[in-house]
């Protein structure tokens, strides 16, 4: 490729955060969209001109069959992931997905065999993994800064990712619709299960799982939910709401039988706050390298630079996620605990 840039082709704009990926993509002085898949193209075109994008497709195959593209960013609806996947895989190219991995674990199996047999990168991005207050809550972990963990907690929540809309609207999006992978609990409960495997460095063995529409009369998915995994030694809690007026502390939050950490801010300082024996501690979020800044700066440097990618962005790892995840979507349908090992 010389010094040219990656040329990267999106896939979709079902996803909320597409815009903003394009947007990091063309702000990198490595990388560049050329092109953007989507079917209404008039939305396309409005995100086009504001992000300076040459050429726009109404579907996939087209953009995949005429653009000599070097890697794919996929922003479809969550059930459609394993089929952006499978297309561009075929043609050899690397895919940045926007989390979760899938709708299903067996969608997520089929993207990592679609990946493996190409021999092309494919990469969850989970925004999580660029605060540095998580890797510094990590380590705090692993250097037993709590003792043993016995309790995680995370929150996400808001009005719902097309709140602005009137409700006839966005009861037709896929976000609505469970059969495309929508719903809070994938949207939400995704970045706990991802933070608490990667914290915890194995699989619950019990998912137990409530989820329903609760202030959202329209769609059937989950506006929302609550997840209780129960790893061998310890508990963790992922809640996820669509209906959360105001502000509140997500953390996550861990506990530990010396002590406890939550991930928080001081001042505008990322960092984590420790508590041990009746003690507050403040501890600043640790540096991260370059190609940890963002999703992008990481998925960039995995292809030009051949660093690894993180654990919590492989996609073996995400495959873990989506165990918990499903597992939660079962356990909700129907009222018992559902093993993640066992899907």
């Amino acid at each position: 490729m010389g010094e040219r840039p990656l040329r990267v082709g999106a896939v979709s704009l079902a996803h909320v955060h597409a815009p903003a990926l394009i947007r990091a993509f063309q702000a990198h002085p490595q990388a560049q969209v050329v092109a953007i898949a989507h079917d209404d193209l008039s939305q396309a075109q409005q995100l086009a001109d504001q992000l300076q994008v040459p050429r726009l497709y109404l579907s996939a195959e087209t953009m995949l069959d005429k653009e000599p593209l070097d890697a794919v960013l996929c922003c479809a609806p969550n059930a459609q992931h394993h089929e952006v996947v499978e297309l561009a895989t075929a043609k050899g190219l690397p895919v940045f997905v926007e989390k979760p991995m899938a709708a299903t674990v067996e969608q997520a199996r089929r993207m990592l065999a679609a990946a493996q047999k190409g021999g092309t990168l494919l990469m969850v991005n989970y925004p999580s993994t660029w605060n540095p207050a998580l890797h510094t809550a990590k380590r705090l972990l692993d250097e037993g800064a709590i003792g043993q963990p016995v309790y995680f907690r995370w929150r996400a929540g808001h009005r719902g990712p097309l709140a602005h809309l009137p409700p006839e609207e966005q009861a037709k999006s896929w976000w609505h619709q469970r059969l495309l992978g929508g719903g809070a609990l994938l949207d939400f409960c995704c970045y706990g299960a991802n933070i608490s495997l990667w914290w915890f460095d194995e699989l619950p063995f019990s998912v137990l799982g409530v989820a329903d529409r609760l202030a959202k009369p329209f769609g059937d998915a989950e506006d929302n939910a609550i997840l209780v995994a129960r790893y061998p030694k310890a508990f963790a809690v992922l809640e996820a709401s669509w209906a959360q007026g105001g502000s509140v502390s997500g953390g996550p939050m861990i506990v530990g039988t010396e002590g406890a950490m939550t991930v928080t801010q001081r001042e505008g300082q990322a960092g984590v706050l420790l508590t041990r024996d009746g003690k507050e501690e403040f501890v600043a979020a640790d540096a991260l390298p370059p190609n940890f800044q963002s999703g992008v700066a990481h998925f960039v440097a995995a292809l030009l630079e051949g660093t690894a990618l993180h654990l919590t962005v492989s996609p073996e790892f995400n495959l873990g996620v989506q165990a918990i995840l499903e597992a939660g979507l079962l356990s909700a349908k129907t009222g018992t605990a559902v093993n993640p090992r066992l899907l």
